[in-house]
């Protein structure tokens, strides 16, 4: 699902105002509990107390989480600039030089950051910044209010910590160190100046614990691809994403899950069909980590709609072509490619077919190369 988010906005720009968590609605944004990264209210569901109360609220997220809400819990609502999807694709030095080290920081998934201030108008919804509550102390089983009752554990559902050893198997094992590799990256590409910003920042360590690490290996690999045209490279960058193991947390995982949205597209590319498979199967393994029935449920539900119902920016690449602003035009392509990335790796979905997703990001990488 990488997968596809909307744009994401820091806590520090905007102003806040409390609100009451009965009042969350979908359109809203929300900030995660990290305080850092912020994500679209799709569906709110709430859960009723053995009194017929509102006990508790289930926020279903645009990042394929969701999140649970205690009812008398006071959020505060943000208002603030329109965000660019400048904070989405290719934060940091991998968007040229003039990026700063704070975009470098930022954990979203993607690829390259338009300018401009038609990207600042494309965003309308406000964010929400929840305020952590207490974990709700009460019946385990608890009603809906749609009259179902399900049991909703005080502990965090069981993740996987490995990925499968046996897709691992079917990827080919690294020739080098992944500081040796960054350096013959940078040696490969003289006077390319985001490849040599991220590659030398890499070269001092690769630590895949940090998400701003994994951000500069996905920016490295997708300007290795679409920048360069250096498929091999690139390919090698973003082995070094997709061995990882989904851990729960959004933020390191989009970075990962854009990896493997590319990475079986290369495969396909060099014919390799078997291993482009054993990409899209790590990239599903979140859908099977989830052991709570209901969010489990609830986190399918997302899954399908991203699926059945993606967001390929039709509207922001219209008003850029009509402004002739080319680089806010790549900017929302960029983000495009990296959904149909995503809806390829996946398997496809009742909108598009394989062989029309394939067009499509052929279309995509000529106009965003050109």
């Amino acid at each position: 699902m990488q997968h596809s988010s909307g744009p994401h906005e820091r806590p520090g720009t905007t102003e806040f105002h409390a609100i009451d968590a009965d009042d969350l609605r979908p359109g809203q944004r929300l900030l995660l509990p990290d305080g850092k990264d912020s994500a679209e209210v799709l569906e709110v569901d709430t859960v009723l107390d053995d009194y017929g109360q509102p006990a508790l609220y289930f926020a279903v997220l645009d990042n394929h989480t969701n999140l649970r809400v205690a009812h008398g819990t006071r959020v505060r609502a943000a208002r603030g600039k329109a965000v660019r999807p400048a904070d989405l694709l290719f934060s940091g030095p991998a968007a040229g030089a003039g990026a700063s080290a704070a975009e470098a920081e930022a954990p979203d998934a993607g690829v390259t950051a338009p300018a401009g201030e038609a990207g600042a108008a494309a965003v309308a919804p406000p964010t929400i910044e929840t305020v952590p509550a207490a974990p709700l102390r009460g019946p385990s089983d608890i009603a809906l209010d749609t009259g179902e009752v399900v049991h909703v554990p005080g502990a965090a559902s069981a993740r996987p910590e490995r990925a499968n050893a046996s897709i691992l198997a079917r990827l080919p094992a690294p020739d080098d160190k992944p500081e040796d590799l960054m350096r013959a990256i940078d040696a490969a590409h003289p006077g390319r100046h985001a490849v040599h910003e991220l590659a030398a920042r890499l070269a001092r360590g690769v630590n895949v614990k940090s998400g701003a690490c994994l951000a500069d290996l996905r920016a490295l690999a997708y300007e290795l691809y679409i920048g360069q045209h250096d498929a091999e490279g690139a390919l090698k960058v973003a082995d070094l994403l997709a061995v990882l193991p989904y851990d729960g947390n959004p933020a390191r995982w989009a970075s990962i899950e854009s990896a493997l949205g590319l990475a079986a597209h290369l495969a396909r590319e060099a014919g390799q069909e078997d291993r482009a498979a054993a990409y899209g199967e790590l990239l599903r393994t979140p859908e099977d980590a989830e052991t709570d029935p209901f969010r489990a449920r609830m986190a399918q539900r997302v899954r399908q709609r991203a699926l059945n119902e993606p967001n390929l920016y039709d509207k922001e690449i219209t008003r850029a072509v009509g402004a002739k602003d080319h680089a806010e035009e790549r900017g929302w392509r960029m983000l495009r490619l990296g959904s149909l990335l995503h809806l390829r790796a996946h398997g496809g979905s009742t909108a598009f077919e394989q062989d029309e997703l394939d067009r499509r990001i052929e279309v995509e990488l000529d106009a965003v190369r050109a």
